[in-house]
């Protein structure tokens, strides 16, 4: 406001009272709609505090497009501390209690109830991890800061083996996809006509061409001096482009859609007024 001359800031401050203005007589139509529809005054105020909530949030964020403000750090750092609250709320309760505290403490009892039983066992060995856990908060301690390495590596070695197996689970099944039959006859296709089995052909052509060019430019092992590596090469390049483009497109439609449902709820939810779509 300083930056701006006594002419422009008047303009501004009108702009903004004719805003604050609007936007309050669009609240009390609101309002009064809402009230003829019947309802407690309570669930109406608390309706329309949670949607001007989600209103002034989304304006905060777009408005990060113009500059950086204050308003839109507000709600960086309102959000960052729900998301952290939140986080702490689900470990505590989803993790901690009901998969930790609640079953150990089962473990115990079936334990002075019935005597060492697989049940009991498999509760009370819960202390284990407990216990595991604890020493990380060895971090503190310049003397036996090596404890607090003991659970970094078992953590480290878990997440490692889990994530390679998920791995190999997950792109075993895509090379054996890359197999694939270049004519489908009766037993890929039974009951096919000439036609069908040509566009599947044509079909996985494209695709098998696909995956031996991509190959074939991402091997290095060799250099490109003939054309048997040096066109195979260019084609995978050309489809690397094509599906490079394509992911790039998918995310584009994935944020408009976003956009889309944000600008929607502006109009219909916040402001309550008709939307073509």
């Amino acid at each position: 406001m300083r930056r701006l001359g006594r002419g422009k800031q008047g303009l501004v401050v009108i702009a903004a009272i004719a805003v604050v203005a609007t936007l309050a007589w669009n609240e009390q139509r609101i309002v009064t709609g809402l009230l003829g529809e019947g309802g407690s005054v309570g669930s109406l105020l608390y309706q329309r505090g949670m949607v001007w909530l989600g209103a002034l949030g989304t304006l905060a964020v777009y408005s990060f497009l113009i500059r950086q403000n204050p308003f839109y750090h507000a709600f960086e750092y309102a959000l960052l501390g729900c998301a952290t609250g939140m986080g702490i709320a689900i470990a505590l309760q989803d993790a901690l209690i009901a998969k930790w505290w609640i079953p150990m403490c089962e473990g115990f009892r079936l334990l002075a109830a019935e005597g060492p039983t697989a049940s009991a066992f498999g509760g009370i060995v819960l202390l284990i991890p407990a216990l595991l856990g604890l020493l990380w908060y060895f971090q503190f301690s310049k003397r036996f800061f090596w404890l607090s390495r003991i659970p970094m590596v078992i953590g480290l070695g878990a997440g490692a083996g889990l994530a390679f197996k998920h791995l190999f689970n997950r792109i075993l099944p895509q090379i054996s996809g890359t197999f694939k039959t270049l004519w489908p006859g009766e037993p890929v296709l039974p009951g096919a006509d000439t036609w069908a089995r040509a566009g599947i052909a044509a079909e996985n052509l494209v695709f098998v061409l696909g995956t031996v060019s991509v190959l074939t430019y991402f091997f290095f092992a060799f250099g490109r001096k003939t054309v048997a590596v040096r066109a195979p090469a260019r084609l995978g390049r050309w489809y690397l482009m094509l599906s490079l483009g394509a992911f790039f497109g998918n995310t584009f439609m994935s944020r408009l859609s976003a956009l889309i449902e944000r600008v929607h709820f502006l109009f219909a939810e916040w402001l309550r007024w008709s939307t073509p779509w």
